[in-house]
């Protein structure tokens, strides 16, 4: 049986299509997401916290981790897992504690003055990779070691797709779609503070949104950070739920190289 539009929005990680450089190990109970040096626990439905926790710890360090976020949706088991968390040690993320899992069915609307392109070339996504970078302050070191993660995952022809829009002949806007067997998820966007409230933002999401048309499976998912939710919900789509992010201090800190909807505008 298909996902529903629900399980696709608190789950997406879970049921995107497999993408290089992405491990995701289903223990049933929980699914643990792995990209670059980082992971992401997912689908949590618990008997034994105190032992998942463990386990999810040790695979960790198997992997030599050093970013690990547990992301608790509205269905997730048991009811009384935050706190558990909590008492286990780890923090609500200092990033972006809270997304909200978002649908859409109907087109996005337009931005026609908005120069939007499909990214082919492993250039043409470092270059617009330098906009989420931008974003999210990362310094000269992170960036190399992003920039060596993208050279190795980089594909113009996988599941994974990438947009960028152009104002002047440079990137000022960046957005990831990934395949899923009935949507497209959308996986990172940013656009540069400079340029928003001037349709970016919407350019962007109508073209993953033509993407997802063009392959037969017109439905958008996305897990929206607090800047981009708001837009979205002016852009038709449905929130379904909250999810709650925290984070293992064991492992270190962030959240993986698949991030979300946070920066847009």
């Amino acid at each position: 049986m298909a996902p529903s539009l629900e399980e696709l929005a608190e789950d997406t990680l879970v049921h995107v299509l497999p993408q290089p450089g992405v491990e995701r190990v289903d223990r049933g109970d929980l699914v643990l997401v792995a990209t670059g040096n980082s992971a992401s626990v997912q689908r949590i439905r618990l008997g034994e916290v105190e032992e998942a926790v463990a386990w999810v710890r040790e695979a960790a360090r198997e992997r030599a981790l050093d970013g690990l976020d547990w992301w608790v949706g509205w269905s997730a088991t048991p009811a009384d897992l935050a706190g558990r968390l909590l008492a286990l040690g780890l923090v609500p993320d200092p990033t972006e504690q809270t997304l909200t899992g978002m649908t859409c069915e109907t087109p996005p609307p337009e931005a026609p003055d908005v120069d939007v392109r499909r990214i082919e070339t492993l250039e043409q996504q470092l270059a617009a990779l330098e906009v989420d970078w931008e974003v999210w302050h990362h310094d000269a070191a992170e960036r190399a070691r992003r920039a060596e993660t993208e050279r190795q995952r980089f594909s113009a022809d996988g599941t994974a797709h990438h947009f960028a829009a152009y104002a002047g002949g440079r990137p000022v806007g960046f957005g990831r779609a990934v395949d899923m067997d009935s949507g497209v998820a959308l996986l990172g966007g940013a656009v540069l503070p400079a340029f928003r409230r001037r349709g970016v933002y919407r350019a962007l999401v109508r073209a993953r949104w033509e993407h997802a048309v063009a392959r037969g499976t017109p439905v958008l998912v996305v897990q929206a950070g607090r800047l981009s939710a708001p837009v979205l919900d002016g852009l038709g789509f449905r929130r379904h739920g909250d999810l709650h992010l925290f984070m293992d201090p064991g492992i270190a800190s962030g959240h993986g190289d698949d991030g979300d909807e946070h920066r847009a505008g």
